[in-house]
């Protein structure tokens, strides 16, 4: 936890009310974890809004930046936009208990939070799942991606167009393959 230091916050001698905490993270941040990961150059702003009250300490977080990562399309690197925001609790009991998302507890002679690992889990689940270049939403795809797409592509993607459009002209004539109870359900057609 000694590399995680940077992430601290020693909260016993913060006046009561809000205090921000700023954090610039790169890709060493994600090392200190010795998790691989299928991105680089992280690039991510932390702003932590930390609100510490009587019997409570709240932490609001918001996350934006960018990470740089494969297409899963074309293989090509892209910086991915990230943003998240969440909302943390933390209150004070006998033991230390972070089984909950958004509330934690931790012992009452406690005067430190480390959030490292909320950070962490924050930046992980913005990423989305399927990462997708922007060039290829919009079109602009290279041509020597095309060229490998279509060369280890095991579907003739002209073929298909081709039959899902013969298939779409001859759905609504042929009532011969279709069940005669569910036949009566196209007379509801508007």
């Amino acid at each position: 936890m000694d590399k995680l230091k940077n992430y601290t916050i020693v909260f016993s001698g913060l006046p009561y009310g809000v205090t921000d905490f700023d954090y610039e993270i790169s890709q060493s941040f994600f090392d200190l974890f010795g998790i691989e990961a299928d991105f680089e150059n992280a690039n991510i702003k932390i702003d932590v809004e930390f609100e510490k009250k009587s019997s409570i300490l709240e932490l609001f977080f918001r996350i934006n930046g960018t990470i740089e990562v494969p297409c899963d399309v074309t293989g090509e690197k892209f910086d991915q936009k990230i943003s998240n925001e969440a909302k943390l609790i933390v209150k004070f009991g006998d033991e230390y208990d972070d089984t909950d998302v958004e509330i934690w507890i931790i012992p009452r002679d406690e005067y430190e939070l480390n959030i490292a690992q909320i950070i962490y889990e924050l930046i992980m689940t913005a990423l989305p799942v399927k990462r997708i270049h922007p060039d290829v939403i919009s079109g602009n795809v290279d041509p020597k991606y095309l060229e490998l797409l279509d060369e280890y592509s095991i579907y003739n993607l002209d073929e298909i167009n081709t039959e899902d459009d013969n298939n779409d002209e001859n759905d609504d004539d042929d009532d011969s393959d279709i069940d005669p109870r569910w036949a009566k359900l196209k007379d509801l057609k508007p």
